[in-house]
């Protein structure tokens, strides 16, 4: 009895999580609820098209560099625009809040600290060229960045421009990370900034919103490694990843997305043995890195054997 009572009590937080959170076609509009437009009017005249997702009450978060430069920022929701005025900002990690007055909305779930992995699977919400999409994907990656309250998440859910701002949530409809930038150089390079550093902000109140350059506008290895060596993956540019792999890794030997650039240069160079190692090194890292165990199992299917146990 205890069994079926714990079931029946599972089913009906999970049937309210999905009432709440508004699962999953693009035109419902519980998704128009969580994550709205944002029209910003430039200084110089010019519009730029944004996304903000919907924290509680009156207020939401965007990126900052949506709203450089701002004379007028606006809302639009169903089609209503409501002005938006800017309030806490760390343009650094490129996270703005606003307050709109008259808006109010619930609490906006969240995932737990802690519960973002390699291989979750999540949507990506936004208004990509100006009107909402939904997409599907899972997480790819997870990099350390020097900024306190979680890893930024690189994404397979791909997104465009306009959803800059824009929210990435698991399947229970629980807000992930903040949609943010993507490569250039095209692929599944598409990254969000995680929940933890609104919790961060949260607990530590900053400045009015302010212009700044971000941690990935910064050029080279000061925007972190992962940047640099998305751009030669996304450019099959093999020699170059290596040697910034390796570099990478000496910096962090302990960070399993640097054995992961080392394994995919090595498979680029057409060098088996040593991606099998850097990969296996990445398992041993974080055992639940589904890319590297993805990798592994691709690798024995084009052998038609087991691969070697690990000797590291």
């Amino acid at each position: 009895m205890p069994r079926r009572l714990l079931s029946t009590a599972q089913l009906f937080v999970m049937a309210l999580t999905l009432a709440l959170s508004g699962h999953p076609l693009a035109d419902e509009p519980a998704w128009e609820s969580r994550v709205l437009k944002v029209v910003v009017t430039r200084t110089d005249g010019s519009r730029e098209l944004g996304s903000a997702v919907s924290i509680a009450g009156a207020r939401m978060v965007t990126n900052c560099h949506v709203l450089r430069d701002a004379s007028r920022i606006e809302v639009e929701q169903a089609g209503a625009r409501r002005q938006a005025w800017p309030d806490q900002r760390d343009a650094y990690r490129d996270l703005c809040f606003l307050n709109v007055p008259g808006y109010q909305a619930d609490p906006a779930p969240m995932i737990d600290l802690g519960q973002t992995r390699v291989g979750l699977n999540v949507k990506a919400v936004g208004y990509s060229g100006g009107a909402l999409a939904v997409s599907e994907g899972r997480v790819i990656g997870l990099h350390t960045c020097e900024c306190d309250g979680g890893k930024v998440i690189q994404t397979s859910a791909p997104f465009d421009r306009g959803a800059s701002g824009g929210g990435l949530f698991d399947q229970e409809g629980r807000l992930v990370g903040i949609l943010s930038f993507k490569s250039t150089s095209g692929g599944n390079f598409h990254f969000v900034l995680p929940v933890g550093w609104l919790r961060h902000m949260a607990d530590h109140p900053i400045d009015a919103v302010g212009d700044g350059s971000t941690f990935w506008e910064k050029p080279g290895t000061e925007s972190g490694y992962f940047l640099a060596a998305c751009d030669l993956g996304a450019n099959k540019r093999w020699r170059p990843l290596s040697r910034l792999a390796s570099e990478w890794r000496t910096q962090e030997p302990n960070n399993p997305e640097a054995w992961m650039a080392i394994g995919r240069a090595s498979l680029g160079l057409q060098k088996t043995d040593q991606a099998i190692h850097a990969f296996q090194r990445v398992l041993m890292l974080d055992s639940t890195h589904s890319e590297a165990q993805w990798a592994l199992q691709q690798l024995e299917i084009e052998r038609g054997q087991s691969l070697p146990e690990s000797g590291v």
